[in-house]
């Protein structure tokens, strides 16, 4: 697993397990070694005309490196690359979900309950190391063998019989989900049986197993679909061009834009380039695949002895217990205490960042929508007919007259039939 580390800076410069020593130093040897073998050449066998041809070399690599778009290209492979590792570290199947259900649901503390939810617990189990093992080196050395399985108590002899009779033609060595099913036949079975009171209780069980079966899928296609080849080829040769370049490149004494000569016996900026994208490329190589043995990868021994141990406690010890409920008196109060250290470190509590904002004495007064003219007993016309009324006054009892105050009154009928009651309580006169 990855290595952890709470030093300082300094002392964490002069870590080795898991370093950037420990991964580079190696090609950082080579590449010094190769380095000062052209230098004592130059410096030593060389002519001053072969040193001067020499040194138009040196300008045309340096320059050659420049070319080279090495911080784009490794910032995205190692940044899919560590994206990509974490995703597999997320999916690590742990059993306490399912087993903490089992336990609530499959109730009852007599004999034959508690072997079913122990037998749950070890088909888990033994599902984990038939999946881990054919993709983790780890448990692989550790469960090399079907015969280990029964030496460690995994599986028993008839059910080792019962697996081996399964025949899968495509890849024998992926039968891990024949535990699955078979902890998926006993929900089944405490379901008809009675134990199981409900088919929500089943379903949750379902969705659980789901789950776990699910991690372990979708591990096995992050083992099998690696990043494309030739990602990878465009990454390496990139970064380990540029360093051939500046074999040449970087060589001292040179001459600068000045026509200066200057000389350098430790190539300082050349070590830092090589520490840094020589380790940034190593980091993708290492985290590529997290399922060996090596220092960043995932510790599959460690998950399944803890896993081991809880789940047993899950679904045994700890299965229907709880402390006894005991109060003094309702005014008991709890209270979180500090120690002399706690109390001297500084605490940063949650502020909302509208905290400090004051609102104007006239922003906060209410809002008066400006006056409207009342329309008698709500009434309200098309503007058609409104047009057609106030048009222009009318002073004899004419045809036109009468037309008018028959659309008033059809206007009061259509308000009628839409409300029950006139904000007065009385209903609207028609128009004499």
């Amino acid at each position: 697993m990855t290595i952890s580390y709470s030093d300082k800076f300094v002392k964490l410069l002069f870590r080795w397990k898991g370093s950037l020593w420990k991964a580079i130093w190696g090609h950082l040897l080579l590449y010094l070694t190769l380095y000062y073998s052209i230098n004592v050449v130059y410096r030593f066998f060389m002519t001053e005309e072969q040193q001067r041809t020499f040194q138009k070399y040196i300008t045309l690599c340096d320059s050659w490196t420049k070319e080279i778009p090495l911080t784009f290209l490794l910032g995205f492979y190692v940044a899919m690359i560590v994206r990509r590792w974490w995703d597999c570290c997320q999916l690590i199947s742990w059993p306490d979900s399912l087993l903490f259900n089992v336990s609530a649901l499959v109730r009852g503390t007599d004999q034959e309950t508690r072997i079913i939810r122990r037998t749950i617990a070890r088909y888990a189990m033994l599902a984990s190391v038939l999946a881990w093992r054919s993709i983790s080196l780890r448990v692989l050395k550790r469960y090399p063998t079907d015969e280990h399985l029964i030496t460690s108590g995994l599986v028993t002899r008839e059910e080792l019989a019962l697996f081996k009779k399964i025949d899968v033609k495509i890849d024998p060595h992926q039968k891990w989900f024949v535990p699955i099913n078979w902890i998926q036949t006993m929900m089944l079975r405490c379901f008809e049986k009675g134990t199981l009171s409900h088919t929500n209780e089943l379903r949750v069980l379902l969705d659980n197993l789901d789950q776990f079966r699910s991690n372990f899928f979708r591990l096995f296609i992050y083992d099998w679909i690696s990043i494309p080849l030739v990602y990878t080829q465009v990454s390496t040769i990139s970064v380990y061009g540029y360093f051939l370049f500046t074999l040449i490149g970087q060589q001292f004494p040179s001459v600068n834009l000045y026509n200066q000569k200057v000389d350098i016996y430790v190539p300082i900026f050349s070590i830092l380039q090589f520490l840094f994208y020589v380790g940034w490329l190593k980091v993708g190589e290492d985290l590529m695949f997290p399922f060996g043995a090596d220092d960043e990868d995932f510790e599959f021994n460690y998950i399944l002895d803890r896993n081991l141990e809880i789940a047993f406690l899950i679904v045994d010890q700890l299965h229907n217990q709880v402390p006894s409920v005991y109060v003094e008196s309702l005014s008991d109060d709890v209270k979180l205490l500090h120690t002399e250290g706690s109390a001297r470190l500084v605490s940063h509590p949650q502020r909302q960042h509208l905290r400090k904002y004051r609102m104007k004495t006239e922003d906060m007064k209410l809002h008066v929508e400006p006056h409207l003219p009342n329309k008698k007993y709500g009434i309200s016309f098309s503007d058609v007919e409104a047009n057609h009324i106030l048009e222009k006054p009318l002073k004899e009892d004419t045809a036109e007259k009468r037309e008018r105050r028959e659309i008033m009154n059809r206007s009061i009928r259509r308000k009628d039939n839409l409300t029950s009651r006139r904000p007065s309580g009385q209903p609207p006169k028609a128009f004499e």
